[in-house]
């Protein structure tokens, strides 16, 4: 990930993400971010796994990273129309033409299908007051990644998700803020 007034000459096998974040979230220093990149990049590839979701996309990051890496289809939606300016003009920057950020949010927004892997990258109170409906976005097998979540609030955000149909596979606590990996039973 670099910013956009930088010139850096990609290693081979490295997929160099160009980012102006502007005014919205996504740098990918934040441990949120960090953990929903490093989710896409261990789940890209793997058998059943193609579309991805970015449910607060902010900058676009996730996004971009999922579309360089061979995730397709992508959607992404933010609820502030300054970051899905942002997040336009920064996949236009990296030349990915497929994808289009929506203004949305989690209590409203609808996808056209069910995805492979929903990245849900918002605060741990909105991930538990919607999760019926963030859970609507993931095929039965299919992966969300849980972020945006202060340490002391995961488990309850964890067990929000279990009656729905969510295993936990995976989970990791950078600073303050715990990030979880889930797959949907059914």
């Amino acid at each position: 990930i670099k910013p956009s007034w930088l010139s850096v000459e990609p290693k081979p096998g490295l997929a160099v993400v160009e980012l102006d974040p502007g005014m919205s979230f996504g740098t990918g220093q934040h441990a949120t971010t960090y953990y929903c990149l490093k989710t896409i990049d261990r789940l890209a590839g793997k058998e059943g796994v193609r579309s991805m979701l970015d449910a607060g996309c902010g900058s676009g990051i996730l996004s971009i990273a999922a579309a360089l890496l061979g995730y397709d289809p992508v959607d992404a939606f933010d609820n502030d129309p300054d970051a899905v300016r942002i997040a336009a003009e920064n996949f236009e920057r990296n030349n990915i033409r497929n994808v289009v950020p929506f203004v949305g949010d989690a209590e409203v927004w609808q996808g056209s299908h069910q995805y492979d892997l929903v990245c849900a990258n918002i605060l741990g109170h909105l991930l538990v007051r919607f999760r019926r409906n963030i859970a609507s976005w993931v095929r039965p097998g299919g992966y969300l990644t849980l972020a945006g979540i202060l340490s002391t609030e995961f488990d309850g955000v964890a067990e929000a998700f279990t009656p729905l149909g969510f295993e936990e596979l995976d989970r990791e606590t950078l600073r303050e803020w715990t990030s979880g990996l889930f797959v949907r039973k059914n």
